[in-house]
């Protein structure tokens, strides 16, 4: 009997143990955040939170790595915590003032950077300098990148520079249709809503499930627009599925679900008192593209962060001398000064020094 008793008592632990794993990353007012990457001290991946700030799985790794484009990064020891829950503090990255001119380009440059992270730690970093101009009179917007990529060694560094090394390049552009107003489209077409919460933030859904959030803070002149881009892609493809089904009465192809994954977009912008954003007030952005490849059995995650560190009016002329001082080979060390010059937040230490093993491999080669 008393064996009996101890084996039902250890079941009935089982489930809290997994349920233990589960960790919620908030910000100072309590309210989760979306697309953190988690990773452990190595800088291995460990996995991302999700809408509600919920991290699925610890997968019993006791010290975690939180990193997130618009918050200072967090390690903690989860034996440590009070509750199972992560507290991140808002990076102090502003974007400066820039006075308007009567010259034809508006010039913005962004500065990026990516690691590419898998179950093993980082497998390449690739990061860079943007030179974005749009020009005023055509409302015409053009971009020349500059990077550098590094990787575990030459044949991974140029598999993944040829598979995603343009779509990073292209991320980390501005934009002259930001998330926000791609999602107040939406809202005028019919597929997604917005919702106000008391505490003044909305809430964006379509009619499955909520997809991301915008809070603005009139104080702090910003807005800070989340979505989930697959989801709702993933939602828009199961729907208009499910009305051909019920058209035709034949059952249609179930595709791949992209929600197997995530997309998730995350931007600041800096807005006047009417709530307007110009091209030029991207503060940051943040886009986590994470995924499984089944022949390898890992997880990953591309975390792609982009700080604008330089905005102007200049005319064509000054531009293409700009365009010349900028033409720099960068390496890790160029990146480092670069990054302290412009006070761009720095990486968590984990993933730094992963970072910088990438980079001393690149040497030996």
């Amino acid at each position: 009997m008393k064996r009996i008793t101890l084996l039902f008592l250890l079941l009935m632990l089982l489930p809290v143990a997994a349920l233990a794993q589960r960790i919620q990353v908030v910000d100072a007012d309590g309210r989760p955040i979306s697309a953190v990457c988690v990773t452990n001290e190595k800088g291995a991946l460990v996995g991302s939170t999700d809408n509600d700030g919920w991290l699925a799985d610890a997968k019993g790794i006791n010290h975690l790595y939180f990193s997130h484009v618009a918050f200072k990064p967090v390690d903690v020891k989860v034996d440590e915590l009070a509750s199972l829950c992560v507290t991140m503090q808002e990076e102090d990255f502003e974007l400066s003032e820039v006075v308007v001119k009567p010259k034809e380009l508006l010039y913005v440059q962004t500065y990026y950077r990516c690691v590419y992270v898998c179950d093993e730690g980082p497998l390449y970093f690739r990061a860079g300098v943007v030179d974005n101009t749009y020009e005023l009179a055509k409302k015409k917007l053009s971009a020349k990148t500059r990077s550098v990529a590094k990787g575990g060694n030459s044949i991974l560094r140029f598999v993944i520079s040829t598979l995603v090394g343009h779509y990073i390049d292209k991320w980390a552009r501005i934009d002259t249709l930001t998330q926000y107003k791609k999602i107040l489209n939406q809202v005028d077409k019919g597929s997604l809503s917005i919702t106000q919460e008391p505490s003044g933030r909305r809430v964006v859904s379509d009619t499955i499930s909520v997809l991301g959030y915008i809070d603005e803070d009139y104080q702090a002149g910003q807005r800070t627009t989340s979505f989930d881009v697959w989801t709702h892609s993933d939602h828009k493809e199961a729907t208009k599925a499910a009305a051909k089904q019920a058209k035709t009465g034949k059952k249609q192809k179930e595709k791949k679900k992209a929600s197997d994954g995530a997309h998730s977009s995350y931007e600041v912008y800096n807005i006047n008192e009417k709530g307007d954003s110009r091209v030029d007030d991207l503060v940051m952005k943040q886009i986590l593209v994470s995924g499984h490849f089944e022949r390898t059995d890992q997880d990953y995650i591309i975390l792609l962060e982009t700080y604008t560190i330089e905005r102007d009016y200049i005319d064509k002329k000054e531009f293409k001398q700009t365009r010349k001082e900028n033409e720099v080979e960068m390496d890790i060390t160029e990146l480092r000064r670069l990054e302290q010059v412009h006070h761009i937040p720095p990486l968590a230490p984990n993933l730094k020094a992963a970072v910088d093993e990438l980079f001393k491999k690149e040497l030996k080669d």
